[in-house]
């Protein structure tokens, strides 16, 4: 690192200062305006370029009052002022409703909800809408339908006589649906005894072969 250079005490500051302290602790000369070069006054003291300026968008979003007392406004004379300016009027809140500001103060309105409520249009009836009320008013001037259920339509009717038949028939259980045993059934086999041909059975030779266990070679 390189060592800051410092300067000698002096009579009026007795003490040692690094010279980089010294040198901004020295003031700056101040520019002083002479006009030079700036747009010309006139003599009202204004200058011809701000009444020549343009206002920016920002600046005119902002000059435009709240909707609050646009509406206050609007609510108040709106029975005293004449149709130009209340329509002048609206014009000046629909600019202030599309501004930013009112839309980061969260308080844009709907303009065309609020038309619909002022504006009660009073309109008579058309013969289509006549006649679907006369139709409607003919359906519920009418009596009552009753819903009674409809009658049970039944075959021709027999004397019991020649029914008892039927009915006797009928009144049994049918053979196919009685539950046997299986122990009652013709082609039932108890698991528990031997059958007689098992018993007189004697082994074969081949067979005795083919049971003996098989010599397994010692070098494997």
């Amino acid at each position: 690192m390189v060592k800051p250079k410092y300067d000698p005490p002096t009579n009026t500051f007795p003490y040692k200062i690094s010279r980089r302290l010294n040198i901004l602790s020295i003031p700056r000369k101040y520019i002083i305006d002479t006009g030079e070069g700036m747009p010309a006054i006139n003599p009202r003291g204004i200058r011809k370029s701000a009444l020549n300026g343009q206002i920016s968008d920002r600046v005119n979003d902002a000059a435009w009052p709240y909707l609050r007392r646009f509406l206050i406004i609007k609510r108040m004379y709106k029975h005293r002022f004449s149709p130009e300016r209340m329509e002048r009027i609206d014009r000046m809140i629909e600019a202030a409703n599309a501004t930013c500001y009112s839309k980061l103060a969260n308080c844009v309105l709907d303009l065309k909800k609020q038309d619909t409520k002022e504006v009660k249009k009073k309109k008579g009836w058309s013969e289509s809408e006549w006649k679907k009320h006369m139709d409607y008013i003919s359906q519920i001037a009418g009596p009552r339908r009753d819903f009674k259920p409809p009658p049970i339509k039944r075959g021709i009717g027999k004397p019991l006589e020649q029914l008892l038949p039927r009915i006797n028939e009928i009144c049994h259980f049918p053979e196919f649906k009685i539950y046997r045993r299986l122990s009652k059934e013709e082609w039932y086999r108890n698991p528990e005894k031997v059958a007689p041909g098992a018993l007189k059975y004697v082994i074969s030779d081949r067979v005795k072969k083919l049971a003996a266990p098989r010599v397994i070679p010692q070098h494997y």
